[in-house]
């Protein structure tokens, strides 16, 4: 880059930027960040809850396995999406 030749119109333009860039930064230094989760807007958080176990009737569980698209023994058969 030290190659590079300027004219002076050029070099006025690109002390305007530079200067832009830094005064920018300046005002990037006086943020006061927090990492803390809380203390930021929008925060995902994952509920959990505790795991409940249902008893179905073979019956229904027929019916249930017989709506899907393919099954294999007692399972509904899905697409692979998840290389490893």
């Amino acid at each position: 880059m030290a190659r590079i030749k300027l004219t002076e119109e050029d070099k006025e333009s690109l002390l305007k930027e530079f200067d832009s860039i830094l005064n920018y930064v300046d005002q990037l230094k006086k943020i006061k960040a927090s990492t803390e989760a809380e203390d930021r807007v929008g925060v995902v958080k994952n509920v959990m809850r505790e795991d409940k176990v249902e008893v179905i009737s073979k019956e229904d569980r027929e019916g249930l396995l017989k709506e899907a698209p393919e099954r294999v023994g007692d399972f509904i058969a899905v697409k692979k999406i998840i290389e490893q």
